[in-house]
């Protein structure tokens, strides 16, 4: 059986959630290198 946490879901899980939520935002900041350069300033 798989441990489980307080909130009874495994840890298995959690680490897929997180890593789908990583590879999400790698894919946005490759698609919008601006939007995590320490210089970026909106422009009008």
């Amino acid at each position: 059986m798989k441990k489980k946490e307080e909130n009874g879901v495994s840890v298995e899980f959690q680490v897929f959630c997180f890593t789908n939520k990583i590879r999400r935002l790698t894919s946005h900041l490759e698609l919008h290198k601006k939007a995590f350069s320490p210089l970026f300033i909106p422009r009008p």
